[in-house]
């Protein structure tokens, strides 16, 4: 009888354990469908679609490696895939230097006017991206606010010719627009900092520059590295801000997989692009995240 009762109540365990785990499956059931339908799906599409061939403008459903082939041996389009690294790590490293500070003097230094001091960095987000990029065009201009400044006060003779239609263009640009993204996440993190720790490494003899080293930044790299890779997503794959201030010295990928889903109406090679750009992407971030992993701090 004994034995009957505990495999009785065995198999309800079971059964109630079997409810939960179907539970939990269909709470993320909406999730997966998601994911499925907005991030595998196009990207499966876009995979079959570079290894088809188009031939003048005739897609044709052949299997085949040539788009690839095209890319990794055209030296122009590999100089614009270099140049784009460069320009989206640099941007997003410059981005991370200016908002990891101001979120830290935030954090730490106001308190009565904490929330002003966010939502005046968090504003431009408000704001279209197209706007704010054709602003920079305009500050940047021949006839914008640096250049006459400049002349006014007569220390130029001539407008400078590197602030528009050029790679410093361009950087400056894409500094601008992500500082936002770096400061919330890093904002985020700086947050959680408890500031007991603080307390006791001061009282342990640690000097201010130590405590930040052994103690907050540990604790906070995670969250500069998600802004910096936020940074990163928007920089590597933008082609608006290359079309308006960086004309053909600023181009970048973004705007080469744009032409060739646009002007030349080759879908396969521009699908290839955007393959082997999505590839690069995703190593720089799991470098980022290598780079960044912190282990044993506050189990």
């Amino acid at each position: 009888m004994r034995q009957k009762w505990y495999a009785s109540m065995a198999s309800v365990a079971l059964t109630r354990e079997s409810r939960r785990s179907f539970a939990r499956r269909m709470v993320l059931a909406p999730l997966v469908v998601w994911a499925a339908l907005l991030v595998l799906a196009p990207n499966i599409l876009m995979l079959v679609y570079s290894l088809w061939r188009a031939r003048e403008g005739v897609l044709l459903r052949v299997l085949n490696i040539d788009n690839y082939v095209a890319v990794v041996t055209n030296g122009v389009t590999l100089m614009i895939l270099g140049r784009t690294v460069v320009i989206a790590v640099g941007a997003a490293l410059l981005a991370t230097v200016i908002a990891y500070p101001m979120a830290w003097f935030v954090v730490r230094r106001l308190s009565k006017h904490r929330l002003l001091a966010v939502l005046l960095v968090v504003v431009p987000l408000w704001i279209s991206y197209l706007v704010r990029v054709y602003a920079w065009k305009i500050i940047l201009g021949d006839s914008g606010v640096i250049n006459s400044t400049l002349m006014e006060l007569g220390l130029r003779d001539e407008p400078l010719s590197f602030m528009l239609y050029s790679r410093f263009a361009v950087f400056l640009t894409l500094t601008y627009v992500s500082i936002p993204f770096v400061f919330v996440a890093s904002y985020a993190a700086l947050e959680r900092v408890p500031a007991s720790l603080l307390e006791a490494s001061a009282d342990a003899g640690a000097s201010p520059a130590r405590a930040f080293r052994t103690v907050v930044w540990p604790l906070s790299r995670q969250g500069a590295a998600i802004g910096f890779a936020l940074a990163l997503l928007l920089c590597i794959g933008d082609y608006l801000t290359p079309a308006m201030v960086g004309g053909l010295e600023g181009m970048m990928f973004g705007s080469l997989i744009v032409n060739q889903f646009g002007l030349t109406n080759n879908w396969p090679l521009g699908a290839a692009m955007s393959i082997i750009l999505l590839l690069l992407t995703g190593a720089l971030l799991a470098l980022v995240a290598r780079f960044s992993r912190t282990e044993g701090i506050l189990d």
